[in-house]
Order: structure tokens, then sequence, then C-alpha cells
């Protein structure tokens, strides 16, 4: 929890910061991730923004899965295809607090997204665990994901690899 706290928290130093320095040198040599992440939000997402392969890496987040330890820590780390369907399949790896490190877990589900750039990913595991989590696509080749499931607390990042 101290983790998500000190996210937030340099989250929002990090708007204060760019509020502060808007109309600066810093606002017109953007790179080029920011104007990427700009053109997409003007024109909208639609699922071929995220139809391709990608590798995701979880931050630590703390879960209560049945069959696992309670209360323990947790990361993950994998790969996602996003099909044009909005189909959705990978592996991942996923290591335990204490306890053990699982390689390869296969999983599937689906994609939805609005033009607003925002959307669901929703999933099964071939372990039996099932989760419906938030994404938001921030450029052309990143998107961030956050579990909806107030028991299993994580966020993730994901980077394209091709499309």
């Amino acid at each position: 929890m101290k983790t998500i706290q000190k996210t937030l928290v340099a989250c929002a130093i990090a708007s204060l910061c760019g509020l502060t320095a808007s109309g600066s040198q810093a606002d017109e040599s953007r790179s080029d991730t920011s104007r990427q992440q700009t053109v997409t939000a003007d024109r909208g997402c639609s699922l071929q923004d995220l139809t391709g392969r990608w590798l995701f890496a979880t931050s630590i987040g703390r879960q209560m899965l049945p069959g696992f330890p309670p209360e323990k820590d947790m990361t993950a780390l994998g790969t996602m295809v996003i099909g044009p369907d909005g189909s959705l399949r990978g592996r991942f790896d996923v290591t335990v607090q204490d306890t053990f490190f699982m390689a390869g877990i296969r999983y599937e589900g689906s994609v939805e997204i609005n033009q607003y750039c925002t959307g669901t990913v929703t999933f099964i595991t071939e372990v039996g665990s099932a989760r419906t989590d938030s994404i938001a696509l921030v450029g052309d080749g990143e998107f961030l994901g956050m579990s909806q499931d107030p028991f299993n607390l994580w966020t993730y990042q994901a980077r394209r690899v091709r499309r």
C-alpha cells in the first residue's frame, strides 16, 4: 500500500511540475512520445491501436487469490497478443513473496477500448484465476493497466513489440 501511495504522490508532484512549466522551452521541445500521445488522444482510439504483440511488466502488487498464501506481494512479467477482433492471449511468469515462482502461465480473454483511449482487459488464466483490468492507451506503443479487483492490487505497463 505504501508503494501505491508513493506512486500517487510522485504522479501528483510530476503533474504539478508540468503545470508550472507550461509555456516554457520544455513545452516547445516535447519528445516524440509526447507528440504520439497527443496525436492518439486527438484522433481517438480504436481496437486497431491495440492489435499486435506486447510485453508487460507489473509493479509489485498485493493479492488475495484462492489457493495462494494470503496477503503476499507478487509481481509478473509476460507476453500479450491482441487480435483484430479483440481476442487476447499470452503467457506470464509470476513470483509470490516468500512462497513460489511459476513460469509460463497461459491466459486468454478479450480487450475493449473506447474513443477516449480507455477500456478493459478481461481474462482467465490456466490456473483458474479471472480478472478485469482498466487500461489506458498512452501512445502508439504503450498502455497502462490496473486491476479492478480490490483484493488483487496491481498496476502494469505494456509496450508493443510489433503489430
